[in-house]
Parts: C-alpha cells; structure tokens; sequence
C-alpha cells in the first residue's frame, strides 16, 4: 500500500471501531435490562475474573461469558446490518442469475434472524456461542463484520473495545431503559434505536 492508502486504512480502523461499538453497547445494556439472568451471570463472570480490577486485554481469555454476551448482541443487532459487494464475474447463486458487475446487497440483520440456521432466532441467548455450539453452523450465517478479504478492518479492535467497556461498566452498574420510553429501530448506516435509549444507571 502507498502512504494514502496506509492512512485510510488507519483512520477505518479507528472510526469504524468506535461508532459501531457505541451502537453495539446501546442495545447491550438494553438486552441485558431484559434479561436478568443473563445480566446475573455476566456479573458473576465480571466478579470472579476480574476481583474487582479494571479489566485490561489480559482478561479476555478468561472471559468467556462476556464474550458470548457480546457476539449474540452482534447476531440480533449488527451495528452494520446490511452492505453491498459487486459481482466481478457472472454468477449463480441458490439458482439465480447474477450478472457480471451487479451490486449484491447482503444483510448480516436477516441472516443472523433466519430460521435455517437459529433456532428461536428472535431470542437473545449468549449460549448459542458456547463452544461446541457452533459445530455445523454454516460459516455465513454469521458475519456482523462481512467476511473474505474484505471483512472490516477494524472487526478485532472493536471486539476488544466492546468486551472491555462491557466489563469496566457492568462490573460496578446495572442500566435500566426510562419507563415508557419507546424501543424501535432505525435503520441508517448503522442500526440506531430511532428515539434514542435513554436510560438510568444502578450500582450493583
């Protein structure tokens, strides 16, 4: 890569990064607010690691749980929940005809909500990222970050982020959505709760 293209890459890498993982942690916290149990044993995890230490990239290893809260909060909410690639070649795909140069549009969104390959995919369950779980699993029924030599340059500094601000917050607080306060989608570049998701913060 020449200079320019060092930089562009540089500076992907540092804002696809952190606006995707402030989107992500929006609808953690509110996934977690309606999930105590999972809340509970996150906790429990946070606890046990970390003893009450600010979490550094050494941790990650250890937690496992955190990191299965984080990719199922990926599946049901991919902060890029649908991106475009060009054929380069003619092709056919499940028997349709793609023409040399279409624009295909592929959506992470639908695919990680499909039936064909969650069971009770509307449901948020961290479980499904357990080890051994993910055995048989076709590999693209997965992909919040896109995949193949195009995949997000910044897939593994944002999962770093999301699993350390995750634990540096949860550890010491609960969040807990405004009563009343509506929860729907936006679909923009990213997908924003469309009023916002204002919320109160608990200490443990």
């Amino acid at each position: 890569m020449n200079d320019q293209q060092v930089r562009d890459e540089v500076m992907t890498l540092l804002i696809a990064g952190h606006e995707t993982v402030s989107t992500a942690l929006t609808w953690t916290w509110y996934l977690l607010s309606q999930h105590p149990e999972i809340e509970r044993r996150l906790h429990h995890e946070l606890d046990e690691v970390l003893e009450g230490h600010l979490p550094t990239v050494g941790h990650l290893t250890s937690l496992s749980y955190t990191r299965m809260v984080t990719e199922e909060v990926l599946r049901l909410y991919p902060p890029a929940w649908v991106f475009a690639r060009k054929a380069i070649a003619a092709d056919e795909i499940g028997g349709y005809f793609i023409p040399a140069n279409s624009m295909i549009v592929l959506s992470p969104y639908m695919t990680h909500r499909h039936s064909a390959f969650w069971n009770d995919a509307e449901v948020f369950d961290p479980e499904r990222f357990a080890s051994g779980r993910t055995a048989g699993r076709p590999h693209y029924a997965y992909f919040p970050f896109g995949g193949g030599p195009r995949v997000c340059i910044g897939n593994n500094f944002a999962l770093m982020e999301f699993q350390l601000v995750l634990a540096t917050l949860a550890q010491h607080y609960r969040l807990r959505p405004v009563p009343g306060h509506p929860v729907e989608l936006k679909a923009l570049l990213s997908l924003h709760p469309r009023y916002g998701l204002p919320m109160t913060l608990h200490g443990r």
